[in-house]
């Protein structure tokens, strides 16, 4: 079993810092985004990345935060920040564990797509897309298409040949209109994991004619892991990787803890990157009062055909990092 240390996805505290590219032997500490920032989903778009968080029943809710060099990090707008967006859902949300769970941006045709999920109970899950082509606005981001979807986690795929797919938790796949909101039926069931618990928290990305497809597994304490399967079709059927999994740091000393549910994206000169959340709790996972911030993953060090392989399998936390991987 490989693993890689959260302690390789560093991320720094933002600060008002300047948007300069870094040189490529910087380093930067772990978390880069401190606090509340769980589920990231993240994007590189001309040069600049951009992350979007859960937000769960905090109002406004899916922060955009944008970063030239992935360790500074900006808050630059909210994808829903107007009650008429949503009317009377939160003032509706009594839950504590109910609101935007897991949002997935992506960018496509020139327009930013964030994708989430509404819980509130008992109703059914209410699925929104929004889309703008100024991510830097409030307002630019305009009312969601609603869609209904049976489970959370929503992840968003453009196909080759122009279809939509939507993967939720579970993990199942349909086709998805983004202009009605429309779901195709019966669901797909693609891929249960690696036999951890509560398999969630799905990405499909496609390179060299493969399907890879990284999901979330084992629940969202110690342990929480990142895996990954590969497929010719998107319907599979996915083969699991060998060196799962990806990303954990379950039965270590380490401690940032529950390290999992994490998206991959790519620099401007086609690097993969990786970005999760964790706890700063320790493993003894008593106290965890800093809630769940963002890790960031220093560069792959190749990505074969079998799936991605990352730099340092295990490093302490609470040493620097090297952007470049070093």
């Amino acid at each position: 079993m490989r693993l890689l240390s959260l302690s390789n996805l560093s991320i720094a505290v933002w600060a008002a810092a300047s948007w300069a590219a870094p040189a490529a032997n910087s380093t930067f500490y772990n978390p880069v985004l401190p606090g509340w920032h769980s589920d990231p989903s993240c994007i590189q778009v001309n040069g600049t990345y951009f992350c979007a968080i859960s937000t769960f029943i905090s109002f406004p809710g899916i922060p955009i935060y944008a970063s030239k060099d992935l360790v500074n990090w900006k808050l630059v707008s909210h994808a829903w920040s107007r009650e008429s967006q949503l009317p009377g859902i939160s003032w509706a949300t009594a839950g504590q564990d109910e609101g935007m769970y897991a949002p997935t941006l992506r960018y496509h045709a020139g327009r930013f797509f964030l994708i989430c999920e509404y819980l509130i109970a008992p109703n059914p899950i209410i699925g929104v897309i929004f889309n703008t082509t100024n991510p830097y606005s409030d307002e630019a981001w305009g009312d969601p298409v609603i869609f209904r979807p049976r489970k959370i986690d929503p992840d968003l795929f453009w196909d080759d040949d122009g279809k939509v797919y939507a993967a939720t938790q579970g993990i199942i796949l349909q086709e998805l209109n983004l202009k009605t909101g429309e779901l195709s039926q019966p669901p797909v069931s693609l891929w249960n994991g690696t036999g951890g618990v509560w398999p969630e928290g799905p990405h499909i990305y496609k390179k060299d004619g493969w399907y890879y497809l990284l999901i979330a597994e084992g629940g969202t304490a110690v342990d929480h892991a990142i895996t990954m399967a590969r497929s010719r079709k998107i319907t599979g059927p996915y083969e699991p990787y060998e060196n799962n999994p990806l990303l954990t740091n379950r039965k270590t000393n380490e401690y940032f803890q529950t390290v999992g549910h994490g998206d991959l994206f790519q620099d401007p000169q086609g690097n993969w990157w990786g970005m999760c959340l964790a706890t700063r709790s320790g493993p003894e996972w008593r106290y965890y009062p800093v809630s769940s911030p963002c890790a960031l993953k220093p560069r792959l060090k190749e990505w074969t055909p079998e799936g991605p392989l990352f730099p340092n399998s295990y490093t302490p936390l609470h040493k620097p990092l090297r952007l470049d991987g070093g």
